[in-house]
């Protein structure tokens, strides 16, 4: 296996795997993540179809099939994340998470066309 390859997929897992997780804990409604989301103004629902997103999109970004729409998927929950932040006037480490999350993610698109 060539070392694109490798960085590639260490990519994707680094990606998927806290996606996955940080979906799941939104999913089962924990407690730091309703707190969040309250503070933001948005409904509990709201926090639960984001969490489905995360994690649909986590396992999405794993096959090639469907890897584009994942990214496209998390295009959106970051640039929802980072825009809610910013309004929330939250401390500057508090937004870049997402941001760089958003570069990662950049990577992974890049990676995926050539």
């Amino acid at each position: 296996m060539e070392i694109k390859t490798i960085l590639f997929w260490l990519l994707l897992i680094a990606m998927a795997a806290p996606s996955v997780y940080f979906g799941y804990t939104k999913l089962v409604g924990q407690a730091d993540k309703v707190a969040l989301f309250k503070r933001f103004g948005y409904p509990i629902w709201f926090m639960k179809l984001v969490g489905l997103g995360e994690v649909v999109a986590g396992i999405g970004l794993l096959f090639t099939q469907t890897r584009l729409l994942a990214i496209g998927a998390f295009a959106l929950i970051l640039i929802g994340a980072i825009g809610s932040h910013v309004r929330a006037k939250d401390p500057s480490k508090e937004v870049m998470s997402p941001v760089l999350v958003f570069i990662h993610l950049i990577v992974i698109f890049i990676f995926t066309l050539f």
